[in-house]
C-alpha cells in the first residue's frame, strides 16, 4: 500500500496548500484597507519611472497575456496536445484558464475596487484582483506542471522554474508600472491565481489516478 498511500498523502498537500493560499486571498481582501499607504507609495514610485520605451513594453505584455489572449493561446496549445495524444493536459489548461477567469470576474463585482486615477491605460472595470496576474500565474503554472511531469533534468526543470517566476514578476510589474493596478491588487490576483492553479492540480490529480 505504500504507493496508495503516497498518492493519499500527495492529495491531501496539493489541497492544504490550495486552502492556504485561498485563505490569504481572502485576507487581503478583507484587509485592503491596510494597504492603502504602501499602495499610495508603490503608485507614486511606478509613476516617477515613466519611461516611453517601457510604457510601449508594458502595454504589449498586457495585451498578449490579458483574459482573451491567454484563452486563445490555451485552445491553441490545447489542440497540440490533443495531437501529441496528450488531451488531458488540454482540458486541464482550458479548464484552469476558464476557471480563473470566472472567479475574477467574480470577485470583481463582489468587492468593487476603484482603480487608480492615474491609470496609464483607460480601464473602466474594477481593480481588485489583478486578472492579469491571477490569469498568468495559472496559465504559465499549468504549463510549468506539464513540463515537470514530461522533463526529468535538474536543468530543464530549472530553466521554466525560472522562466515561470519571471514571467509573474515581469507581468505584476507591468501592471503596477502602468498604474492600472494598486499593488494589493497584484498580491491578490497572485494568491487567488496560486489558489485556483492548486485546486485545479488537486482535482486533475484526483481523476487521472483514481
Amino acid at each position: 500500500m505504500p504507493t496508495v498511500n503516497g498518492k493519499l498523502h500527495d492529495h491531501r498537500v496539493i489541497l492544504l496548500v490550495s486552502l492556504m493560499f485561498l485563505f490569504g486571498f481572502l485576507l487581503v481582501a478583507t484587509l485592503r484597507s491596510s494597504f492603502v499607504t504602501l499602495d499610495l507609495s508603490v503608485n507614486a514610485w511606478a509613476a516617477s519611472i515613466d519611461n516611453g520605451s517601457l510604457t510601449v513594453v508594458a502595454e504589449g505584455i498586457a495585451i498578449i497575456f490579458d483574459t482573451n489572449g491567454l484563452v486563445i493561446l490555451s485552445v491553441v496549445l490545447a489542440a497540440a496536445f490533443s495531437v501529441k495524444n496528450r488531451w488531458r493536459y488540454g482540458v486541464l489548461l482550458i479548464g484552469a484558464i476558464g476557471g480563473i477567469a470566472l472567479i475574477v470576474a467574480l470577485s470583481k463585482m463582489l468587492i468593487m475596487s476603484p482603480r487608480p486615477l492615474n491609470e496609464v491605460i483607460p480601464m473602466s472595470d474594477y481593480s481588485f484582483p489583478s486578472g492579469h496576474v491571477a490569469g498568468n500565474v495559472v496559465f504559465f503554472g499549468i504549463l510549468t506542471y506539464v513540463a515537470w511531469k514530461n522533463w526529468v533534468s535538474t536543468r530543464s526543470r530549472s530553466l521554466t522554474g525560472g522562466l515561470y517566476i519571471a514571467m509573474i514578476v515581469l507581468v505584476g510589474f507591468g501592471r503596477i508600472y502602468l498604474n492600472v493596478h494598486w499593488f494589493s491588487d497584484v498580491v491578490g490576483g497572485f494568491l487567488l491565481g496560486a489558489f485556483w492553479l492548486m485546486f485545479t492540480l488537486w482535482v486533475f490529480h484526483r481523476m487521472v489516478t483514481e
